[in-house]
């Protein structure tokens, strides 16, 4: 179970700081900073994207692409599914090894 934390948070941070690399000091300005340290970082991070489209990498090696609806304490709401538009999906936050989220555009 640490290990998978472990891998959730390192993943999580690796990509915070490509996508935060690329990004001008608008988009940074926008965005708070997340502390990668905690043990909620996973859940910070879904939760800054309410709303959006993100890609969701499992710890199963599967991905979940959808709109996240709602960030729990235990659990993540994802709705438009990519491929599945009629479906939701309920993903467990321990179950999540990495966020994948739209930094910039062309």
């Amino acid at each position: 179970m640490r290990k998978g934390i472990s891998r959730a948070v390192c993943a999580c941070a690796l990509l915070v700081g490509l996508g935060m690399a690329g990004t001008s000091a608008v988009v940074a300005a926008d965005e708070s900073i997340m502390d990668v340290n905690s043990p909620d970082a996973m859940k910070s991070l879904l939760e800054q994207q309410v709303g959006k489209r993100v890609k969701v990498k499992l710890c199963s090696g599967q991905d979940v692409e959808g709109k996240v609806a709602k960030v729990g304490s235990h659990a993540v709401q994802l709705t438009e599914l990519v491929g599945m538009e009629l479906f939701d999906a309920t993903v467990k936050l321990n179950d999540v090894a990495a966020v994948i989220v739209r930094a910039r555009s062309k």
